[in-house]
């Protein structure tokens, strides 16, 4: 595992589902997904956001294409969306 990897893991907090997009170009992306509730048993019912979570890397791995076009719409009409319901942007400067 790469040294940046680690770091990544040393910095999500616990009873979290994360699903993190890594630039790699401007046509390509890395996905990671990651499960820091530790509450979720083989054989058991997950909880809401697991299935989720699960839902949403399912439906990225099916059909990005139609992810994308739905993305690309929401960003078009970014001004008719809630603050509240739009992503948080989040600058942590050069060096971070």
């Amino acid at each position: 595992m790469s040294k940046e990897k680690d770091i990544e893991k040393l910095t999500l907090l616990p009873d979290r589902y994360y699903i993190i997009l890594t630039k790699v170009d401007e046509e390509t992306f890395t996905l990671t997904a990651y499960d820091t509730t530790g509450s979720y048993k083989e054989g058991e019912m997950p909880c809401s956001a697991a299935i989720a979570q699960e839902g949403l890397l399912e439906i990225m791995d099916i059909d990005l294409s139609s992810v994308l076009k739905m993305g690309a719409l929401r960003i078009k009409n970014r001004d008719f969306i809630p603050p509240e319901d739009n992503v948080i942007k989040v600058d942590f400067g050069v060096k971070q």
